[in-house]
């Protein structure tokens, strides 16, 4: 039973391509998964990844102060950066590039840890980093986001 729930977890990206084509597609299928659904899914997904975790995972993750500096620098370096250049490229009308990069801009959540457990890397170090992340949201966001999309100029919407 274990290695039949090890391959069920090992194609997890599979599970999100399938959904991610699906939704659209068929969205009354997701829609019951809304509200109080996605946060008792998070509260679950948490607990559930937390209780992995032992105090001494943080004491390990602390005793590098480096890795989750470089992880918060790149975060709030490459995600943006990236959102900015594609909406460049792709030549995106004002509304597309500006909800681009003010996703690119925010922080990392559940699912990189998630992805990180699933994948069996430091669970700990991806839990500080996206917490420090969130923090430095608070500033880094809206910042970035009036760097990156303040080029765009909004054209008024007709009626």
């Amino acid at each position: 039973m274990n290695r039949r729930l090890g391959l069920a977890t090992n194609l997890f990206p599979v599970w999100v391509l399938i959904g991610g084509v699906l939704a659209p597609v068929h969205p009354s299928w997701f829609a019951w998964f809304s509200g109080e659904f996605i946060t008792w899914g998070l509260a679950v997904i948490m607990l559930g990844m937390g209780i992995t975790l032992s105090v001494d995972d943080f004491k390990r993750v602390l005793k590098m102060p480096r890795a989750v500096g470089i992880g918060v620098f790149a975060h709030y370096t490459i995600m943006p950066f990236l959102g900015w250049s594609i909406a460049h490229l792709l030549r995106l009308e004002t509304f597309l590039a500006v909800g681009l990069i003010l996703v690119s801009c925010c922080p990392c959540g559940t699912a990189s840890n998630v992805v990180n457990y699933i994948a069996r890397s430091n669970v700990a170090l991806s839990v500080l980093m996206t917490m420090c992340s969130t923090l430095g949201a608070v500033v880094m966001t809206p910042l970035l986001t009036k760097w990156l999309a303040g080029v765009w100029r909004l054209k008024p919407v007709r009626k």
